[in-house]
């Protein structure tokens, strides 16, 4: 019996599944497939029980364990002194289902969730300034001279600089995720 743990389920049309359609299109790499289910074996001894060549088998080993459907299970020692690694078949099972199509629901909780971020980001920013100003010593001793200088030229204020540029920034990033929302539903809605 399989646990739930040992169940992969993939959308049709995903990276893993064409990773595994492409492993598995080859019927050598099911016949290499077939064999090792029956134990795990080194690339070797899997040319040698299938008769297929050593490149033949580690290219569609490749395949396979880049798919996800066979893995390394031990590896041990030639006389040569070279590891050889010994493949055997994942236990697992493998569901394919159809693509899943988001509802509205699921792209507004998807961009809401991306517009908290920004606001949370946003809002330490602006937080960083206070924080500094209360580490930061309140009496200093060049004010005289500071006044006398800001009657010449005024002081470049870097807090108000700081909160516009992020007011400006996540009003930006609002109207932009709210037009990639707004056309995600069309199109979601267009495929319907």
């Amino acid at each position: 019996m399989l646990e739930e743990e040992n169940v992969v389920v993939l959308e049709q049309g995903s990276v893993p599944a064409q990773k595994i359609a492409k492993a598995m299109a080859s019927p050598t790499a099911g016949d290499l497939f077939n064999t090792l289910s029956d134990g795990p074996l080194t690339a070797t001894a899997l040319a040698e029980r299938t008769g297929f060549p050593l490149t033949t088998v580690k290219y569609h080993l490749n395949n396979l364990l880049d798919a996800d459907l066979i893995e390394v299970v031990d590896s041990r020692w030639s006389e040569k002194g070279r590891e050889m690694k010994i493949y055997g078949v994942k236990d697992q099972v493998v569901v394919l289902a159809p693509r899943k199509r988001p509802d509205v629901r699921q792209i507004v909780e998807r961009y809401g969730v991306i517009a908290g971020a920004v606001a949370v980001g946003c809002g330490v920013v602006l937080a960083i300034p206070n924080m500094l100003s209360r580490f930061l010593p309140q009496t200093n001793p060049g004010v005289a001279v500071a006044r006398e200088i800001t009657e010449v030229a005024p002081v470049f204020d870097w807090a108000a600089f700081v909160q516009n540029a992020v007011l400006i920034f996540f009003v930006g990033a609002v109207v932009v995720l709210a037009c990639m929302m707004a056309y995600e539903i069309y199109q979601t809605k267009k495929r319907r």
